[in-house]
């Protein structure tokens, strides 16, 4: 494994979280990307091969979307996972419904939840903060405010995972604060054993970037914690995850990717207009990238299996069913709504196949064989 981390080193660098070096054009960062991609599966190529558990995350079950899917469009969606082989499906679930007490929605999570188990997948739900609809300007307050629903949740759906923190710094610049690692580690704590409380079977886990590299050896010391986990937008912060993974691994801990997919591309004028989140977004849907996205989720599982991950969980996943010529940036309005309706046509895209092939080169022979019988949630 010393090989691995080695070698990985001189072809990933200029490539952070967030996306290329500020004057690239785009054919010079798919060349580069390219080249890194091809670095990183030359390198894991050589190492033994270890099975892997496949997810994908339900983006259009998000807080900030429920709402506005139709619920035929989730089941659909939720059908493909299925259909595409993956082990479980994970949920980004914020303070929206269950603080507004919004049974209209709440309604809805539970039919998603019960085709997600009919289907015989796993669960996992990694709660986060979004300023969608509640403004949450301290650690204290987000603290007050989520275990409450971490608790109706957990009891509820009786989730295989929970992730108790997601992405802290990402959290700390949503909420306008500078909580550190020894606060994230007491809300972790104390999260952890709320869920435990009411779900005892549930994993709980905590998720960082390369970058949060502090809080990711915070966590670690957690008897509470189950799993960590990691998210990969960038292939310069493989070298931190490195170290970070192997710490982990030593103490016992095991390691998954919660999330992952390729670092965007903007322009440096792009950049300078928008935000963070917004740059994230920009492009995933774009049809000249198809190719990129199958090669990132390559690289990525021959990454995950080479340092013995749990499993992988891409995150933009409406890439499965619609690229476009233009626009198509992860977050908009016109390409998500395209993208509902290829879900109702059918459709899908070489990216779902790529991935899908993936999950049959990596994938762990007893797919399925653990979630047959007696659903193990509590619904009214």
């Amino acid at each position: 494994m010393a090989r691995l981390a080695v070698g990985l080193l001189g072809a990933l660098a200029g490539w952070g979280c967030t996306g290329p070096r500020a004057g690239l054009t785009m054919e010079q960062y798919r060349e580069r990307l390219e080249g890194g991609l091809a670095a990183v599966d030359a390198i894991t190529a050589r190492q033994e091969r270890h099975p892997l558990r496949f997810g994908a995350n339900l983006f259009f079950a998000h807080e900030g979307l429920i709402e506005h899917v139709p619920l035929d469009v989730l089941e659909k969606e939720i059908d493909a996972f299925h259909a595409m082989g993956l082990d479980r499906v994970d949920i980004n679930m914020g303070l929206f419904p269950w603080r507004d007490r919004d049974e209209g929605i709440i309604a809805k999570y539970d039919a998603v939840v019960r085709r997600i188990r009919d289907a015989g997948m796993d669960l996992a739900i990694n709660p986060q903060y979004s300023p969608v609809r509640h403004r949450i300007s301290s650690l204290d307050a987000w603290t007050r405010a989520s275990l409450p629903v971490y608790e109706q949740i957990a009891r509820r759906y009786r989730p295989e995972i929970l992730v108790t923190v997601h992405e802290p710094t990402t959290m700390n610049a949503r909420m306008g604060v500078d909580a550190g690692p020894r606060e994230w580690k007491e809300f972790a704590q104390a999260a952890a054993r709320t869920v435990k409380r009411v779900s005892p079977t549930t994993r709980c886990g905590a998720g960082a970037l390369a970058s949060e590299a502090e809080y990711f050896m915070a966590f670690l010391g957690l008897s509470d914690l189950d799993v960590l986990s990691v998210d990969i937008y960038g292939l310069k912060g493989l070298k931190g995850l490195n170290r970070m993974i192997g710490m982990a691994h030593r103490a016992g801990k095991p390691v998954y990717i919660e999330e992952t997919w390729r670092p965007p591309y903007t322009s440096p004028r792009a950049r300078r207009r928008k935000s963070l989140e917004t740059i994230s977004a920009t492009g995933i849907g774009l049809l000249a990238f198809q190719g990129l996205d199958a090669a990132w989720l390559r690289a990525m599982t021959g990454y995950a299996s080479a340092w013995k991950l749990e499993s992988i969980t891409p995150f933009w996943t409406q890439t499965f069913f619609k690229y476009v010529s233009k626009r198509g940036d992860g977050l908009g309005r016109e390409y998500n709504v395209e993208v509902m309706e290829a879900i109702r046509r059918g459709e899908r895209t070489a990216t779902y196949r790529a991935y899908q092939d993936l999950i049959r080169e990596y994938g762990r022979k007893s797919h399925g064989a653990a979630r047959r019988g007696a659903p193990r949630w509590d619904l009214p």
